[in-house]
């Protein structure tokens, strides 16, 4: 009788610590809003990934929200691939030559298709340290480019960390087909309160080049992650901090081509 009772009490312990443990990110749920974790989708497994992304305040009027559709699937042990379409509606202020004051314009567009293939080297639970490659081509009848990304990552005990270094080159196809560089860094921490409820802090910079250094800046900001079942969110709200080059008149910050606030919301839903 005893060992029955004792049986059972070890079996309801071991199921209790299996519920309250901290799980790794299963497929592609994403804990933080700009930066990638090197988890992949299991082969024949597939996602629904809606995103929503807004950029607003710069030295005149300017608001931006980007919408992005993406179906993310499983290819083969480790290899993940991606199709995305791309949407933006900007309104902001123009100053025309002639014109006394400026004119707020609104212009909603398809920008373009993107393809993502991201490939896991090593496992951040299993291995000393998670590592990710992933590749991004996009083209539209405004935009066209490429993004290359080298993620690391690791979880300790309740403790998830995430690091991203990124390079590409980006066009706007209706602006004379000028392209320009872009680098860019994140470093992420998130804590794992439950399984299912990660706060997380992101600091990230970007870098914006052609034949020289346009602009250089970093924005810091929070991310909240919940999962659910057979879905999951995540929002993160990163105000600029700084402008390591290309500072607006008067300002540390970089409010001509970058923005005061930038914010993201993902949704991941399984197929």
């Amino acid at each position: 009788m005893k060992s029955k009772m004792i049986s059972r009490c070890s079996s309801s312990l071991v199921l209790a610590l299996a519920l309250l443990s901290p799980e790794l990110a299963s497929g592609t749920e994403r804990h933080f809003g700009f930066s990638y974790e090197s988890s992949v989708q299991s082969p024949g497994s597939a996602e629904l990934q809606p995103w929503t992304t807004v950029r607003a305040g710069r030295a005149a009027y300017y608001s931006n929200l980007g919408a992005r559709l993406g179906i993310d699937f499983g290819i083969a042990k480790h290899l993940e691939g991606a199709f995305l379409w791309n949407l933006s509606a900007t309104s902001e202020d123009v100053q025309a030559p002639a014109a006394a004051a400026p004119a707020r314009l609104s212009t909603t567009d398809f920008q373009s298709v993107s393809t993502r293939f991201k490939y896991k080297m090593s496992d951040p639970v299993a291995d000393a340290l998670g590592c990710a490659l992933l590749v991004e081509g996009s083209y539209g009848p405004f935009v066209a480019g490429f993004e290359g990304r080298l993620i690391l990552d690791e979880q300790l005990g309740s403790l998830l960390l995430a690091a991203n270094l990124v390079g590409g080159d980006f066009g706007q196809l209706d602006r004379r087909s000028t392209f320009e560089g872009m680098a860019g860094a994140s470093l992420a921490a998130g804590y794992f309160v439950t399984p299912n409820f990660v706060p997380s802090l992101e600091a990230r910079s970007e870098t914006l080049f052609d034949s020289n250094l346009d602009s250089s800046v970093v924005y810091l900001g929070p991310s909240l992650s919940l999962s659910s079942g057979r879905y999951w969110a995540t929002l993160a709200v990163e105000p600029q901090l700084v402008a390591l080059k290309g500072a607006s008149p008067s300002r540390n910050l970089d409010l001509s081509q970058n923005e005061r606030l930038q914010a993201r919301l993902l949704f991941g839903f399984q197929l």
